[in-house]
């Protein structure tokens, strides 16, 4: 297999990754200068792969968008785009509009930034960030126009609020359950006493965005998504921040809490309370299926594949909470080499008997072969050596489950083969729905 293309990607492009971000802020209308079907494509993309997000205010097909020609191209959009920004102002009621870039706009140098600075001197609600589509991915996307959220509509000079958080690194639709990851988080550090800042949820207002340099602390839940809006708050609103791993299940959220607790004031009180509340609620309901567990022999194999956040939280999940015994992982974010080293120190805090084989690789069938390699490696005249597997994924990979006789949860982008709305895998409560989720997927042809 050629490495010179990526056969079914897991991402989208720079452009894709701003647009959704911008679709997940209410009241917030994306301006897309490029050319015709980018902004069409991207929300497409988006809505079907994120478990069928649909359509909200003004995106999906109603999404303004400049769909410049070879006429801009040759002598420039800059009027055009102009022409756009005022029309979209005059008909589109909104609390702010967001001015976003393809590749051809960006590729013909078009000076975006002076066309939207007429409109920012009016007063109008408008930012502007550049987001060329070979910038890089979603996850890059998410970072430039959150950056430019940072720097051109936060508030300065705000006072600290000593418990109050900015969450960052949940990239809207890229995680395909965002919604009900924030919301969970929210729930959950609102009962160690935080106010919480995550933005992207159905229940954020854009004041909360304007705000949030209030925040004395920004957690960012990767290790290497959202560090540029980061680095952006710390550097213009003294905010800084800390990087800690997304949680999901008991022994994650415990320690995620913990580990939070040493850089924001939480009462260690309120801390142990809330622990054993929320633990004693998680077991309340694992108990009881711990029958059907271990009568069925449920425990298997665990290959992961997914972007960085995923694969660390569902493998430790698993190895840690659920009794599998992880594998293979394959993260599927293109990273240079000083992320994969990041991620890759994430994974060896596992236990090592638990630590799985761990590869970088985003092409589907290149995932593929490294696992049938590996497993081709051990196999001996007794069989398969990860039988029986689960294989929690995205849903490109359902011919990897289907040819390894493994169970199959799609779990990461691209979720095409379910709908997505409030569901949940953060925290302890997050938890206890994968578990469900595996379980019924484990019994569902009973």
């Amino acid at each position: 297999m050629s490495s010179n293309f990526i056969e079914k990607p897991r991402y989208q492009c720079a452009l894709g990754g701003a647009l959704v971000t911008v679709n997940a802020i209410n009241r917030a209308v994306a301006i897309v200068h490029s050319a015709p079907g980018c902004a069409s494509a991207a929300d497409g993309a988006a809505k079907s792969g994120s478990g069928y997000w649909g359509t909200s205010y003004c995106n999906g097909r109603a999404t303004p968008s400049t769909n410049i020609l070879e006429k801009e191209v040759i002598f420039g959009g800059e009027s055009r785009l102009a022409e756009q920004i005022d029309s979209t102002l005059a008909i589109i009621d909104a609390d702010l509009y967001a001015v976003i870039t393809g590749c051809m706009t960006d590729i013909i140098g078009d000076d975006v930034r002076a066309v939207a600075g007429r409109f920012q001197a009016e007063g109008k609600p408008l930012v502007v960030a550049e987001t060329g589509g070979f910038k890089g991915n979603s996850a890059s996307g998410y970072d430039l126009i959150f950056t430019a959220l940072v720097e051109q509509v936060v508030e300065k000079g705000l006072d600290k609020v000593a418990n109050q958080i900015n969450l960052l690194g949940v990239i809207p639709t890229q995680d395909v359950f965002w919604r009900g990851n924030l919301l969970e988080l929210k729930r959950l550090l609102a009962t160690v006493g935080l106010q919480v800042n995550t933005f992207f949820s159905p229940f954020d207002e854009l004041s909360s965005l304007k705000t949030s340099s209030q925040a004395a602390l920004t957690v960012v839940l990767s290790d290497v998504h959202g560090l540029g809006a980061a680095q952006a708050f710390k550097e213009i609103h003294g905010i800084p921040f800390v990087n800690l791993p997304l949680p999901i299940g008991p022994t994650a959220t415990q320690a995620f809490l913990t580990e939070l607790a040493g850089y924001i004031p939480i009462d260690p009180a309120v801390l142990a309370a809330v622990v054993q509340q929320e633990t004693e609620w998680y077991y309340a309901y694992i108990e009881h299926v711990a029958e059907l567990y271990n009568d069925l022999d449920l425990q298997r194999f665990a290959i992961v594949v997914g972007d960085a956040n995923y694969s660390y939280a569902l493998t430790r999940f698993l190895a840690e909470d659920f009794g599998w015994i992880p594998y293979l992982v394959a993260v599927t974010d293109i990273l240079d080499d000083a992320g994969k080293a990041r991620v890759a120190e994430r994974f060896s805090s596992l236990p090592a008997p638990l630590q799985p084989k761990l590869i970088f690789e985003t092409d589907t069938s290149r995932i593929e072969t490294a696992l049938q390699q590996e497993v081709a490696r051990e196999a001996d005249d007794y069989g398969s050596p990860i039988s029986p597997a689960f294989v929690l994924g995205s849903t490109w990979d359902r011919p990897l489950a289907q040819e390894f006789k493994a169970g199959f949860l799609s779990v990461s982008y691209p979720v095409s083969n379910r709908v997505v709305t409030d569901q949940a895998y953060a925290g302890y409560r997050g938890g206890l729905h994968l578990a469900t989720d595996i379980l019924s997927t484990l019994i569902s042809n009973r």
